[in-house]
């Protein structure tokens, strides 16, 4: 016999309730828009029925983090060309992780932006260490293995890709450059093929 937690099912369900209405409101007017009275009446409850689940309004953006996260994951993985080889496998991860932020503004200022302290236990690895950021690393050692570039590197590789990517895209949504998206992505991928043209740094 399967034993269902039935308060365990009727909880998570009501936390996806506050959930998707908190990220209705950031999507739809950003996150200076958002409180917990919005919250509430967005998901049909009382605010302080949000409390019986979320320690404070900044636990509550930490699962909306976490359900972004993984969409731009979902998002990376149905951009690529199983035909890829793993060199072009990282171009297009690279394009499409670009392409998810350029498309939801409101989320890049939520996930890098946004000072919310630490992240609730419970789904601290979800925050810190997301699947979307395993992908480039999987995918860098898979171009190690395949003897392109030294195994001691792909760490250092992957930091310095990493942070070339999130530079740039600071810079774009938040305006302080005047180069379009499509020079950008033209940029990165002259960054790349320095990059994985390296035997060893």
């Amino acid at each position: 016999m399967i034993f269902v937690d039935k308060k365990a099912i009727q909880r998570r369900r009501m936390m996806g309730y506050f959930i998707n209405a908190a990220k209705e409101i950031i999507e739809e007017e950003g996150i200076n828009a958002l409180s917990v009275r919005k919250v509430g009446d967005r998901a049909g409850y009382s605010y302080a029925t949000i409390y019986n689940y979320f320690k404070d309004l900044n636990t509550l953006l930490f699962y909306c983090i976490a359900d972004y996260l993984d969409e731009c994951y979902e998002y990376i993985i149905n951009s690529l060309d199983e035909s890829a080889d793993c060199k072009e496998r990282i171009f297009l991860m690279i394009t499409a992780y670009v392409e998810y932020f350029v498309k939801n503004r409101n989320q890049f200022q939520l996930i890098f932006i946004e000072d919310l302290g630490e992240p609730p236990k419970e789904i601290y690895e979800k925050i810190c260490r997301p699947s979307v950021g395993f992908l480039l690393n999987e995918a860098m050692a898979d171009y190690a293995n395949k003897g392109y570039i030294e195994f001691k590197d792909v760490e250092m590789l992957s930091d310095l890709i990493a942070a070339s990517v999130h530079g740039k895209l600071l810079f774009y949504l938040k305006g302080r450059t005047s180069i379009d998206i499509n020079k950008i992505l033209e940029i990165l991928n002259k960054e790349l093929e320095f990059l994985l043209n390296k035997k060893s740094l």
